[in-house]
Parts: structure tokens; sequence; C-alpha cells
């Protein structure tokens, strides 16, 4: 699997299905990889984390394989 439960990954909007602007997200549970357009995206769900170490609600999305940026555990990059 390209992530696990408890990575934090970052991706661009056109990288995962459905929402606006750039996705922060704590994986709280891994469905599994499936084929979208011939590419493989992992279906999963999080807690999207905002700046200042705001949480969002949990969320279902799928995100391209390719696109995956692993974050460090220790915590969010603060983003201007």
């Amino acid at each position: 699997m390209p992530v696990k439960v408890g990575d934090v990954v970052r991706v661009a909007e056109d990288d995962y299905c459905y929402g606006l602007g750039c996705l922060t997200l704590r994986i709280t549970r891994v469905h599994g990889v499936v084929i979208l357009a011939d590419e493989p995206w992992v279906a999963v769900d999080g807690i999207p984390l905002w700046p200042q170490g705001v949480e969002g609600e949990e969320r279902f999305a799928q995100i391209r394989v390719a696109a995956v940026h692993h974050l460090p555990q220790s915590g969010i990059e603060q983003q201007p």
C-alpha cells in the first residue's frame, strides 16, 4: 500500500477526488487501491489538517498514488 493508517499526506487539488485546494490528510483507514483512468488511486478515510493545527471532519478521498507526498509524523508544516 502506498499509505498506511497514521500517515500524513499532502496532495494537490488535481490529485484527489473531490475537493478544492491542496489537501493535507492524516490517514485513519485505507480501503485499497482502485484504477481510475488507467492510473492507480488509493481510497482512504482521514482527518483533514489545516494551517495552525486545525482539524476538519473525517472524510473519504481517492488519492492518485503517483502524487502522494508523505509529511513528517511529528506535525504539519505551517503554510503561509
